[in-house]
């Protein structure tokens, strides 16, 4: 049995989490220390803890649950049921579709005990999904997931050690980006016009916004009369509900200040949108989302991506990713001779080397232009 403290929404007091296993089912639950959070009490609420956790491994007796025969898939299903409420919506969802999508498909007819999984079984995994065309990165977040469940299991003293520690994770391969230039920008711009993604498109041309932040940005956002769009939700979808979520980073909350073309747009929209809304009445559905459809729902970031390929492929463009679009973006700012440093808090970056290395895409006139000013350096 396991013990962690923790401090509830609105608790006055300290709880204890508990956690064990029990006739081969992982069980959770929360006691109360009693112990004040205001003070300097963590240390006894520790030590409570720590009692509650004795209190509890003698009443359920703990030490005599046989665990042998917990299947490795059903572990991780548990698992995942048991630590969702636990996790941001985002994190919840990412790990939901990598252990249901990807891991629990491959293990399932293996039938492989939780005990007897081996790092050679975790290296077949990673080297198949590697063949199906998953790149190194994706198969390491794959790794991590697995590891991270494992580690619960050797706290909960169900494995002796974690066997995720011991496999040979691939090289990353750095991404191809294939990205639009201005003329086809423009193009894409004019095609999109009159479709449900044309905001998406557009935020994401003129400002190089992620999906979710296109997704999450609501008018209460928006300040039109001083012209600036506030930078601070992103949305994902989890269990086909969506949820509205804070920024990836502390440095993707920002402000951007509205152009002459996207104010005209925005009032437009807005006009739109509530002309919608008096048309629909009760029927309307007033999210005050940005991007939705005529009756105020709000578009799942999952259609966008969808909707962009379907959109490109019918128009005969050049297929990219919609997240592209970003790349595209900085790059065109770094042409037009916009400081790195401004690009990196326009697009959201922590830092401005990641910035310079996966977003901005010299092009070959750019190029070019470098060598012909180290010729004039050194040529008389």
């Amino acid at each position: 049995m396991n013990a962690y403290l923790r401090k509830r929404d609105n608790a006055r007091t300290y709880y204890c989490l508990l956690r064990w296993q029990e006739n081969g089912k992982r069980k959770t639950k929360e006691v109360s220390t009693g112990i004040p959070i205001k003070g300097n009490n963590r240390r006894k609420a520790e030590k409570k803890c720590e009692e509650i956790r004795r209190e509890y491994e003698l009443k359920y007796e703990i030490n005599k649950i046989e665990v042998t025969d917990i299947l490795f898939t059903d572990y991780l299903l548990d698992w995942l049921e048991q630590n969702r409420y636990t996790w941001k919506p985002t994190t919840a969802y990412g790990y939901e579709m990598v252990i249901k999508n990807r891991i629990v498909p491959y293990f399932e007819d293996k039938r492989i005990k939780l005990v007897d999984i081996t790092p050679k079984n975790l290296q077949e995994y990673y080297n198949s999904m590697l063949r199906k065309g998953l790149s190194s990165s994706t198969v390491k977040r794959h790794h991590a997931n697995i590891r991270k469940a494992l580690q619960e299991a050797v706290e909960m003293n169900m494995i002796p050690y974690n066997i995720a520690d011991r496999t040979k994770l691939p090289k990353n391969t750095k991404h191809q980006v294939t990205i639009y230039n201005k003329e086809q920008l423009e193009h894409l711009l004019r095609i999109s016009i009159g479709t449900p993604i044309e905001c998406a498109v557009r935020l994401a041309v003129y400002y190089g916004l992620r999906r979710g932040e296109i997704g999450g940005l609501t008018w209460k956002e928006i300040d039109l009369d001083n012209r600036l769009i506030h930078i601070a939700n992103t949305k994902v979808t989890s269990n086909h509900e969506i949820f509205q979520a804070s920024a990836k980073t502390a440095s993707s909350c920002r402000t951007l200040p509205i152009s002459d073309d996207i104010y005209d747009y925005l009032c437009n929209l807005k006009e739109k949108q509530q002309k919608n809304r008096e048309y629909f009445g009760k029927a309307y559905i007033d999210t005050d989302f940005v991007c939705c459809w005529d009756n105020g729902e709000p578009l799942k970031v999952s259609y966008i991506s969808h909707a962009f390929a379907d959109l490109l492929k019918r128009n005969n463009l050049p297929h990219i990713r919609f997240h592209d679009l970003r790349h595209s973006c900085a790059t065109l700012l770094l042409e037009q001779g916009i400081d790195l440093k401004i690009i990196q808090e326009y697009i959201g970056h922590s830092v401005i080397s990641t910035t310079a290395n996966l977003y901005l895409h010299p092009n070959l006139e750019l190029k070019k232009k470098a060598v012909g000013v180290m010729d004039a350096l050194f040529t008389e």
